[in-house]
């Protein structure tokens, strides 16, 4: 069927606010109460359909404890360090072994003394010492686990020791379809315009540790035929089917008029964001959650729809942990809308705090890079820096205790030491804010220290820079340093720069910070400038502006521009360090830090990579005075000598 490229993208249906849409799915798909005979082998991470009794107590009989005597405790009375009595009647045993009934205590090995044939102790026995009685773990009858328990690792060897085979599970089959012809499978390298299919893994991974038994269908190009063909199987086959893309309003979206043709449609678009244009229809009975395909907001419809779903019907929900914890910088949010914002939590001083990372819906490393989630209620317009708000985190809150929060610009350097760190057990947390938002979390106190990326130019004061820190104790302590200049096609300096267009870098970058300062020695005005106003956010950005012809030139490193060809005209090095307050300076994690970036391990790791200078590696400088506090190792070659 032809792309409908010559039809206005069709709005949606209605936005529903989000509480009415929950309603509205649990209205119109209840449980299908289905059960299935599951073997225990295969029983871990099924939630339990009816409760689980012990076939029989055990132990079944009294049994030892210990290695050693089976003796009667009457028989021992009379035993002493200064009077070892022989013991005329006993029996050997092993730990577990049934007591003949004869006897009612076990005396240890360890506490037995042979004399030839006889056998001595020193200290009485009491009455069931080291013995087992029967049942002393369970009883026969007992409750072992009760209904909706989600069967744990940890249950598996007491139910078979229980007697326990197989056990009635909640079954809840869910099929998974992914649609869009610019989908590629896992482990095929997308061109440009396609992407790897990934919303089908994720939805499988999330919903089979909830119990759910989940089935992932071939990708479906988007042709509305096929696309139906495959929702008729899958309704069949399933308790619960999941439509990836398909669900928004483009001319190649088609699952509304699927569902609302051939079943019934609930609702399309919710007040939520992301995930704003998820529908629901009901197919042969069958509800069908159509979801973006835009990973951030298929995540969040999984997570706040389908398991709310699967939930109702009985199944287990995905650990989350509740904190408190205090926003880092102000949090804008539209009025009307339920927002979801994947948050980095950090332990800073005894307080939580909580840093938003983006909110782009493609932008996935923001949930990589997250410990958890913070919902904003559609009566907020959003919520103001310091703020205490509920966040969801998805690991347990003490294990920020071994966390390092940092905030700032995330460069390469960063991530080796993150990787140095993990052998020290520490883990590094890293929010791309850039530097101005590093600079603002430290005066909020609301990160442990701050990756800056800063212009190393002759004559250039950049004390001005941390003026917001004014007052507070801090120092500079240098990663690495790198080459940036100007990149063109054409072999282009700074005077070239008043005919032609430049790409920028945004304000408070290197880049812009270098570009600003080079253009003040040059007399060259910004507003005079063409493309001065023109932004990317990043090293490709400007690399390909430069490459499609939209700019002239732009800032960047001397690698990129080798990689594509391109010239490269020298201007400065930038210096990538780690802006930490005094204060921090006696903290494990922190010293742990300076160790790292003191050692040759980490600067012939840099060095080999070819783009960094490490000479100034582990320079600490005191930020108020300018002076250097500690010096950078001395090196020859990429070794240090300490």
């Amino acid at each position: 069927m032809p792309r409908r490229s010559d039809q206005v993208a069709r709005r949606y249906l209605n936005l529903i606010p989000f509480d009415e849409a929950l309603s509205r799915l649990k209205d119109a798909a209840p449980s299908p109460d289905r059960v299935e005979t599951v073997l225990l082998d295969k029983a871990a991470g099924r939630v339990t359909a009816e409760a689980i009794y012990a076939k029989y107590s055990v132990p079944g009989a009294s049994v030892a404890a210990m290695d050693g005597l089976a003796v009667r405790s009457r028989d021992t009375a009379r035993a002493s360090d200064q009077c070892p009595l022989e013991i005329p009647d006993f029996e050997l045993v092993n730990t577990g072994q049934v007591i003949p009934p004869s006897y009612d205590a076990i005396v240890m090995v360890e506490d037995v003394w042979k004399d030839g044939d006889k056998f001595l102790i020193r200290k009485s026995a009491a009455p069931r010492q080291h013995v087992r009685p029967p049942g002393e773990d369970i009883m026969k009858g007992d409750l072992v686990l009760p209904r909706r328990h989600l069967v744990r690792v940890f249950d598996i060897g007491a139910l078979a020791s229980y007697g326990i085979a197989w056990i009635k599970a909640v079954s809840v089959r869910v099929g998974i379809i992914s649609t869009g012809s610019e989908l590629v499978p896992l482990g095929v390298p997308p061109s440009p315009g396609q992407s790897v299919e990934s919303n089908s893994l994720f939805a499988e991974a999330y919903l089979s540790r909830m119990g759910a038994t989940c089935r992932r269908y071939p990708v479906v190009p988007d042709d509305p035929v096929r696309i139906a063909e495959i929702l008729r199987k899958s309704v069949a086959e399933n308790d619960l089917v999941l439509l990836s893309a398909g669900s928004s309003a483009g001319t190649t979206d088609f699952a509304e008029h699927l569902l609302s043709s051939r079943g019934e449609l609930i609702f399309h678009g919710v007040s939520i964001k992301p995930g704003k244009p998820v529908m629901l229809g009901i197919m042969d009975g069958t509800p069908v959650l159509g979801m973006p395909g835009y990973p951030v907001a298929a995540q969040t419809v999984i997570r706040e729809f389908a398991a709310r779903l699967l939930l109702q019907w009985g199944l287990s929900p995905v650990p989350t942990f509740h904190a408190r914890a205090r926003i880092a910088h102000d949090l804008s949010s539209e009025l009307g809308y339920d927002e979801f914002v994947s948050v980095t939590v950090g332990r800073v001083n005894d307080t939580l705090w909580a840093v938003p990372q983006s909110r782009g819906f493609g932008v996935q490393m923001a949930v990589v890079r997250s410990n958890g989630y913070l919902h904003v209620p559609a009566s907020m317009e959003g919520v103001e820096s310091l703020q205490e708000v509920d966040v969801d985190l998805f690991s347990d809150p003490r294990l920020l205790n071994q966390a390092l929060l940092m905030v700032g610009s995330r460069e390469p350097p960063i991530h080796l030491l993150a990787d140095m760190l993990v052998d020290r057990g520490i883990t590094l947390q890293v929010c791309h804010n850039g530097n101005m938002g590093g600079i603002l979390a430290l005066r909020s106190g609301s990160c442990h220290a701050a990756p800056l990326c800063l212009p190393r130019i002759d004559q250039w004061d950049c004390r001005g820079f941390f003026k917001p820190l004014q007052g507070m104790d801090m120092v500079r302590m240098t990663l690495a340093e790198r080459e940036v200049g100007l990149c063109s096609r054409e072999g282009m300096e700074i005077d070239d720069l008043r005919t032609s267009t430049i790409i920028n870098r945004p304000r408070g970058t290197s880049s812009r910070l270098l570009l600003d300062e080079l253009l003040s020695r040059h007399t060259i005005r910004p507003e005079d400038l063409a493309g001065y106003n023109q932004e990317v956010k990043s090293q490709e950005g400007v690399i390909a502006a430069i490459l499609d012809g939209s700019a002239d030139a732009g800032i960047t490193i001397g690698t990129a521009a080798a990689e594509q060809d391109l010239s490269f005209f020298p201007l400065a090095h930038e210096s990538y360090e780690l802006a930490i307050p005094k204060e921090n300076l006696d903290d494990r994690r922190i010293s742990e830090v300076i160790s790292i970036l003191r050692s040759s391990r980490f600067s012939e790791k840099l060095a080999a990579a070819g783009e960094y200078d490490t000479a100034r590696t582990g320079q600490i400088i005191d930020l108020s005075s300018d002076t250097t506090v500690m010096r950078a190792p001395r090196r020859e070659g990429n070794r240090v000598r300490q």
